[in-house]
């Protein structure tokens, strides 16, 4: 922080404090195009692994509803990389001054960010109601064939998708595209051209609101609590494994049912340290104000949400691994889809 001397309107000397970029613009540079270059990695390999997500367990069938939860958390990753990866293009065509038809920095607003948002709370959701899920197999063991069917899977399903992506598309009725003349280019362009009316502010307040606090927040609330219990699940089938290891029919129950369960916890515990750096970040500018506004700090601030976006991309593109690594089932019929077999 530097102090800077001005003349004030009776002729007094004022002292005014100014930020020092905490970040050189080197650095700065540097961060951006790493993390650009990242994510965009990721993003292709998170299109490709939830396609083979999505297949494997078509392949595998439905006959267990957590297979249902599982493809559902698929096509919504999907969505969500395929998402990010027009991000990350509309991104380097602003840093390229790329020639295309259309305001990158604009256009990507309503057909990126905002169902991005939709879909990442989706996933959110997904695996809160996937951890709850397999908790309530836990706690009641015997009645959780009646407590979670087919119906009640595929309609809790349905309304998280409503609740988390549907709203994100209000933003269309105060934002929408349009073909405008651009000076600057000496061209038309499709652009996104804000209504000027009290309207866009609500809509906009209330989105920001909804998708940034109480989407975000609820979803991690809830998949922590979930995830303790699951902790807690875990040692009780050990105990049970322990308890039962003389009775091979008991036993194979019991395995078969840890290994459902070290699946959804590490499915859990890979959001929880994807998003919580997002949380942190969302949490900032209530206790530093100028976080997003002042010259000293924009520099960690755009660093931070490009970082906060590579870790939400992260988990959209783990699953293929965590599922692969943990169910001999989707192990097996995974690699069936390239011919090959295990004796």
């Amino acid at each position: 922080m530097t102090m800077n001397t001005t003349m004030g309107t009776g002729g007094d000397m004022k002292l005014t404090s100014v930020i020092r970029p905490i970040l050189s613009a080197e650095v700065h540079d540097a961060l951006v195009m790493f993390l650009i270059c990242v994510g965009l990695f990721v993003t292709i390999a998170g299109i490709f692994s939830n396609l083979l997500v999505i297949v494997t367990y078509t392949k595998i069938g439905f006959s267990d509803t957590i297979n249902i939860s599982y493809s559902a958390l698929g096509i919504s990753d999907l969505s969500t990389s395929v998402l990010r990866y027009w991000a990350t293009m509309c991104y380097i065509f602003v840093l390229t001054n790329a020639d295309v038809p259309f305001d990158p920095s604009s256009v990507t607003v309503t057909t990126a960010f905002f169902p991005g948002q939709g879909f990442e709370k989706t996933t959110a959701f997904l695996t809160a109601f996937i951890a709850l899920e397999r908790c309530l197999c836990v706690q009641f063991p015997l009645h959780v064939k009646r407590i979670v069917t087919k119906k009640i899977t595929i309609t809790s399903i349905v309304i998280i998708f409503l609740f988390t992506f549907i709203p994100s598309n209000f933003i269309h009725m105060v934002f929408p595209l349009k073909w405008v003349f651009s000076p600057v280019r000496n061209r038309t362009i499709l652009a996104m051209v804000p209504l000027q009316t009290p309207l866009r502010y609500i809509i906009q307040r209330a989105l920001l609101a909804y998708y940034g606090t109480v989407l975000h927040f609820t979803a991690l609330i809830a998949v922590w609590i979930c995830t303790v219990f699951l902790a807690v699940g875990l040692k009780r089938t050990a105990k049970i494994r322990k308890d039962n290891f003389r009775s091979s029919s008991a036993q194979q129950n019991t395995q078969r049912e840890r290994r459902v369960i070290k699946t959804v916890f590490l499915l859990a515990v890979t959001y929880l340290a994807c998003s919580t750096p997002t949380a942190i970040t969302l949490l900032v500018p209530h206790f530093v104000p100028e976080f997003d506004t002042s010259r000293g700090l924009e520099r960690i601030s755009r660093v931070s949400h490009l970082l906060s976006g590579l870790m939400t991309q992260i988990n959209s593109s783990a699953n293929l691994f965590i599922f692969f690594y943990m169910g001999s089932k989707f192990r097996e019929t995974f690699l069936t889809l390239f011919g090959k077999k295990i004796s």
